[in-house]
C-alpha cells in the first residue's frame, strides 16, 4: 500500500519538464531555452496556429471609393524533430506548412466571391544549439545558429493572387501583397543566430532570446496600373530582392504546478531597413506579440494550449510593394518598392489560438524513477525543499506542497542531495536501475544556534603545518598556509575529519557550543609506501622496469618538499661479503643520481648500504635471490 501511496505521489509531483519549441530544439513554443534535452534525449512534435486579422482598406466599388473590410485567417504548423548531440548541444530540424485565406466583406464578394487564398509547405529550417555551461544548476548560456530555405509547393507562385474578378482592390491575376501575409515562406534563404539564457528561480524558470536575423525576399511579377474602367493602361516588370536584417528579442515565462505548466512568451521583431512612419505615430518597422498558454504533459508527452495577441498595430498601406505609388503615376524605385515589402514570416495576426502536440524520449535504454518525499526529521511535517542530481544534464527539482519530488535518471549509481531553508542538507546514493521506482526519502534536520570551531592542522613528526582539509559532513574548511582552519557549524556534537595529501586521516568528536567557540587541533602522520628497485646480478645499472617506480617517487618528492629519505642498497648472498657491501652502496647510489637528476634536492637524499645482510626473502634459489638484489626507502618525514 505505501508503494502505490508513493508511485500516486511521484505521478503528481510537479517538474518543468524537457520540451521542444517549434525551433526542434528545448523551449516553450517561440522561445528557446539555453539548456538542452540532455544526452540521449530525442523530440517530435507538432505546433499550429490559426491566426484571425480583419482589416480594412480603400476600395473602389461602383465608381466610388469606400472602405471594405476583409477577415484574412493565417493557418500555420510546424512539424518539429530534435536530437541531442550530447548534454551541451543539440539540433532542431522543422518544416513549416501555411496556409493563407482571405474573406471578402459581403459587397465586394458579391463581384469576386467570397474567398482567396493559396497554401503550402513553405520553408524548412535547421538550428543548433551550443551550451557553455550544461552543468549548472540555475543559470544556463547557449548559442543558437540556424538556416532555413524555401520548399513552397502551393499554387502558382510564392504569393497569394486574387484568382476572381476585380473586387474593388485586386484586379484579377494581380499579387495581393498588402495582406498581412501574403507571402508562403519568409524567402528563398534566412538565417541568423540567437544568444539564449535560462534561469531557474524555483519554481518560476525564466528564459529570454536576443539575435540577428537575416531574411531575403524575391518578387518576380508584372504590375499594372488600371483605368476607370479597369482596362491596362501600363505595366513594369518587377524583379528584385528584397533583403531584411531584424533584430529579434523575446521573452518567456514557466511556472509548473504538478503535470501542468503555465507559461507566457513575449516577442518583438525590429526590422532594420522598414522606416515606416504614416505621420500619425504608428511605425510598421515593429512587431511585437505575446502568447500566453497552459501546457498538460506526463512522462516526455505534452499538449500546449495557447492564445496568441498582437501588439503592434497594422496597415495595409505599407504592405503592397509599392503599387499604390505606380497605380497613381508614379514611378516607384527599388528603394521605394522594398520599403513598402511585404514582410517576411508576414505580418502578426491580431489575435489566434494553437495546439501543440510534442514528445520527449529517450534512445538509451528506459530511465529509472526516483522519487520520495522531504520532511521535517522531528515533526514529519512536508518540507517544500528541492533535489539536486549529480548527472550532467538533470536540471535540480523541486518538491511540492506535500513535500514529494520526482526525477527520471538514466541508469547507474546516483547521489541526490535534499536541501530545505532552515535545514541541514542530507544526500543519499541509489543504484537506479532501467525502467525502476526507487524511493528516497529524505528527513531533515532543522539547523540549530552555530557555534565555531577552529585549530591548526600539523605533521605529527615534525610539527610544520599541513594545507589539510577539515570536514564535518557536507561542510569543509580549507587550513591556510599556517595550518590554521575555522568553520562554524550548528551546535551540538560533530565529528570533525581532518586530511591532507599524502598523510592518513584524523577523526574527533567536537561538542560545538552554541554561539560560542572551542578549539581542536590535528597531528597527522604521513603514510606513504614507495616501490621497490630491483637489480640484475652484479650491477647497479638502473633496469627500464624500475624507471617508472622511480618517476612516481620523484614526483611525488618534488611535490612534498619538506619529505626526506635514506635509500637503502641490497644485494644476494653469492660473491664475496665485502664485494657485496661495495656493491649495495653502489646501487643505493645509482638509485639518489637518477632523483637528483629529476630535480630532487641532494640534501634530501641519503643513502646507506646493507649489503648481503638484510635479505627480504631466504636465498634459496634464483628467484628468492632476485628479490634480494634491490633499493628499498626509509621515509624521515618532515
Amino acid at each position: 500500500m505505501r508503494r502505490i501511496l508513493f508511485i500516486m505521489l511521484v505521478l503528481v509531483a510537479g517538474t518543468a519538464a524537457a520540451l521542444p519549441s517549434w525551433w526542434g530544439v528545448r523551449g516553450l513554443n517561440r522561445i528557446s531555452d539555453a539548456r538542452t534535452f540532455g544526452a540521449g534525449k530525442f523530440a517530435i512534435g507538432l505546433f499550429t496556429d490559426l491566426g484571425i486579422s480583419s482589416d480594412t482598406r480603400t476600395g473602389v466599388l461602383s465608381g466610388g471609393v469606400t472602405d471594405i473590410t476583409n477577415t484574412e485567417f493565417d493557418g500555420t504548423a510546424h512539424i518539429i524533430a530534435g536530437l541531442a548531440l550530447g548534454r551541451a548541444a543539440e539540433m532542431g530540424i522543422s518544416v513549416t506548412y501555411l496556409m493563407n485565406q482571405m474573406k471578402r466583406d459581403s459587397e465586394s464578394a458579391e463581384i469576386s466571391g467570397d474567398w482567396e487564398g493559396d497554401d503550402g509547405f513553405s520553408e524548412a529550417r535547421l538550428s543548433l544549439k551550443y551550451n557553455v555551461n550544461p552543468s549548472s544548476t540555475s543559470s544556463w548560456f547557449s548559442l543558437m545558429p540556424w538556416a532555413a530555405f524555401s520548399i513552397h509547393d502551393g499554387g502558382y507562385s510564392s504569393f497569394v493572387e486574387n484568382g476572381d474578378g476585380w473586387d474593388g482592390i485586386w484586379e484579377h491575376g494581380q499579387p495581393m501583397f498588402n495582406l498581412r501575409r501574403s507571402m508562403i515562406n519568409a524567402g528563398s534563404l534566412s538565417y541568423g543566430a540567437d544568444l539564449l539564457a535560462s534561469f531557474d528561480l524555483k519554481p518560476v524558470v525564466l528564459t529570454a532570446n536576443a539575435g540577428y536575423h537575416q531574411f531575403n525576399q524575391t518578387f518576380q511579377f508584372t504590375d499594372s496600373r488600371y483605368d476607370a474602367s479597369h482596362n491596362v493602361v501600363a505595366t513594369e516588370i518587377v524583379d528584385m530582392e528584397v533583403s531584411d536584417p531584424v533584430l529579434r528579442a523575446g521573452a518567456g515565462i514557466e511556472y509548473p504546478i504538478g503535470s501542468t505548466t503555465l507559461f507566457a512568451e513575449v516577442e518583438w521583431n525590429h526590422f532594420l531597413d522598414r522606416n515606416f512612419d504614416a505621420g500619425d505615430g504608428e511605425d510598421y518597422d515593429d512587431h511585437i506579440q505575446v502568447s500566453p498558454g497552459v501546457r498538460f504533459n506526463t512522462s516526455g508527452l505534452a499538449v500546449d494550449v495557447k492564445g496568441t495577441f498582437a501588439l503592434s498595430t497594422f496597415d495595409p498601406q505599407w504592405s503592397d510593394l509599392g503599387h499604390s505609388l505606380f497605380q497613381a503615376g508614379g514611378s516607384p524605385t527599388e528603394e521605394d518598392r522594398a520599403n513598402y515589402a511585404p514582410f517576411p514570416g508576414g505580418y502578426p495576426s491580431s489575435m489566434g489560438i494553437g495546439v501543440n502536440f510534442t514528445y520527449v524520449g529517450d534512445i538509451r535504454s528506459a530511465k529509472a524513477t526516483i522519487g520520495g518525499r522531504i520532511y521535517d526529521a522531528a515533526t514529519g511535517q512536508a518540507l517544500p525543499g528541492s533535489v539536486s542530481i549529480d548527472r550532467a544534464g538533470v536540471s535540480p527539482v523541486t518538491a511540492n506542497a506535500e513535500g514529494v519530488y520526482s526525477v527520471e535518471v538514466s541508469r547507474g549509481e546516483t547521489k541526490l542531495t535534499a536541501t530545505a531553508e532552515g535545514y541541514l542538507p542530507m544526500s543519499s546514493t541509489v543504484t537506479a536501475v532501467s525502467g525502476g521506482t526507487h524511493q528516497v526519502d529524505f528527513p531533515l534536520e532543522r539547523v540549530q544556534t552555530t557555534g565555531t570551531v577552529s585549530g591548526t592542522v600539523t605533521d605529527a613528526s615534525s610539527g610544520a603545518p599541513l594545507a589539510a582539509t577539515v570536514s564535518a559532513g557536507s561542510m569543509t574548511a580549507q587550513a591556510n598556509a599556517q595550518g590554521f582552519y575555522s568553520m562554524e557549524l550548528p551546535s551540538g556534537s560533530r565529528i570533525l575529519t581532518a586530511s591532507a595529501t599524502a598523510y592518513g586521516s584524523e577523526n574527533a568528536t567536537v561538542s560545538i557550543p552554541a554561539g560560542g567557540s572551542v578549539t581542536q587541533d590535528f597531528q597527522l602522520d604521513l603514510v606513504v609506501d614507495f616501490d621497490k628497485v630491483y637489480f640484475d646480478l652484479d650491477s647497479d645499472v638502473i633496469r627500464s622496469d624500475a624507471r617508472v617506480a622511480l618517476d612516481d617517487i620523484a614526483s611525488f618528492l618534488l611535490a612534498n618538499p619538506g619529505v626526506s629519505v635514506t635509500i637503502t642498497g641490497n644485494t644476494c648472498d653469492l660473491g664475496e661479503e665485502n664485494y657485496n657491501q661495495d656493491l649495495g652502496e653502489r646501487r643505493a647510489d645509482a638509485v639518489r643520481n637518477y632523483l637528483i637528476a629529476k630535480g630532487v634536492g641532494e640534501a634530501r637524499l641519503g643513502t646507506v648500504s646493507y649489503g648481503e645482510s638484510r635479505p627480504d626473502t631466504p636465498n634459496t634459489d634464483e628467484t628468492h635471490r632476485s628479490q634480494n638484489r634491490r633499493a628499498e626507502f626509509i621515509i624521515l618525514g618532515r
